[in-house]
């Protein structure tokens, strides 16, 4: 059947937070309370998908869309609940047909932890491009040090390739 997605709702909530959680993704994955979940929700410039395949949820994914880059859609988190399965590329790929197909999104980008080269693996596997490293961007609680993100993005000519 393959990976369909669906609009998340308040009922999600407990499952997204469930992935945000999971063993290894505090470094890579951020992580929210419920009520700022509620929130973000609520806020027409986001848009939660739930990813599931044959009824069972496997992630999610938050999407920001902002009037300062029209047609440009950033995907602000991806989380998949049982990672090492292959479940994280099979959903970034439908989330990025998705976007592509049922959006006017022209450039889908994001930014990925430098020292995440998994992610980074996976995102490259399936056309996206790095474009450049936003340096210092965040505070790593791990490391007590700053870190930076590798900025990527596919292109809607490069998906349709």
């Amino acid at each position: 059947m393959g990976i369909m997605l669906r609009a998340a709702t308040a009922s999600d909530i407990a499952f997204i937070m469930a992935c945000e959680r999971r063993p290894d993704y505090e470094r890579f994955v951020g992580r929210w309370p419920e009520d700022k979940h509620r929130a973000v929700m609520a806020d027409k410039d986001f848009r939660y998908l739930v990813a599931h395949e044959d009824s069972a949820p496997l992630g999610f994914v938050i999407l920001h869309s902002t009037w300062l880059r029209p047609q440009n859609l950033y995907l602000k988190r991806i989380a998949v609940h049982d990672a090492d399965k292959g479940h994280g590329k099979k959903v970034l790929a439908a989330v990025t047909d998705w976007v592509f197909a049922q959006t006017d999104t022209e450039r889908f980008w994001l930014e990925v932890v430098q020292g995440n080269p998994r992610a980074r693996h996976v995102y490259l596997s399936l056309g996206w491009v790095e474009e450049g490293i936003v340096r210092d961007a965040f505070f790593d609680d791990a490391t007590g040090a700053r870190g930076s993100f590798v900025q990527m993005s596919i292109l809607k000519p490069e998906w349709r390739r």
